[in-house]
């Protein structure tokens, strides 16, 4: 997987203590995201992480649940730049705990939801989407907290997967619901946060219209080339990244 940004080398010219934390952040950062996924016989994964700084307050994962089941979330903390990478490495840092329970996606949004509160920072949030996907049973289970409805795409049409969620580190007690989908072969499910529609939304149809389009317009690609596609397309757009864009996509095989 090619890595979000240049990788943190050594300078010959001696750094300023504020270059010197981002630098760190930058290394910590991008030592938290996933490796490569090991090749499964049905199912694809690729994700890319684009921060509009050095480091950013986007995030995801990936990572297998028991025998048959992968689970994956990406996240979006309120904020830009170092602050907010710090609060999305608490958030990261809790869920890695969390996903290893089992429970299904909207219990686990629960408890990040009511530890996040707890260990309150004033000003931060958290949006957050959580999926299992039952490989065996070929289902998607979805729990959301305020990320953009993922889009998913069958046969060359695009539905959202409509639940909405109030932001994780807000509100407590706070209720979270759950949709379960039943996944085909061909099925291509792409988790984004707002930073990618915000870049990508011209106004013709909406950042969701477009990124059905282009789904559509690329019905064999693997996984990987659909992502590496998605990224050129955003380096192309005369509009600058002013928010962290971040996505995730599955393709069921």
């Amino acid at each position: 997987m090619p890595r979000p940004w240049p990788s943190a080398r050594r300078s010959k010219r001696k750094l300023s203590p504020d270059e010197y934390q981002l630098r760190i952040a930058r290394i910590v950062q991008e030592g938290l995201l996933p490796p490569p996924l090991t090749s499964l016989p049905d199912l694809e994964v690729a994700a890319r992480f684009l921060p509009s700084r050095g480091v950013g307050g986007d995030f995801y994962d990936y990572f297998p649940i028991g025998p048959s089941s992968l689970g994956a979330y990406v996240g979006d903390v309120q904020g830009k730049g170092l602050e907010a990478a710090m609060y999305a490495l608490l958030v990261s840092g809790l869920m890695r705990g969390l996903n290893k329970t089992g429970n299904d996606p909207s219990a686990v949004i629960d408890a990040l939801n009511r530890r996040l509160c707890f260990r309150n920072v004033p000003g931060k949030f958290c949006c957050l989407g959580y999926a299992v996907i039952d490989r065996a049973a070929r289902q998607l289970f979805f729990a959301n907290a305020g990320l953009p409805f993922p889009l998913l795409q069958r046969n060359g049409a695009s539905e959202p997967v409509r639940l909405t969620g109030s932001p994780v580190g807000l509100f407590d007690p706070c209720q979270f619901d759950q949709v379960t989908t039943p996944l085909l072969p061909g099925d291509r499910i792409l988790f984004y946060t707002d930073g990618l529609g915000d870049v990508l939304d011209h106004g013709r149809g909406g950042a969701e219209a477009y990124l059905a389009a282009y789904l559509a317009s690329q019905p064999n690609a693997s996984a990987t080339a659909l992502a590496d596609g998605l990224v050129r397309r955003v380096a192309r757009r005369p509009r600058p990244l002013l928010d962290d864009a971040t996505f995730l996509l599955l393709r069921i095989l």
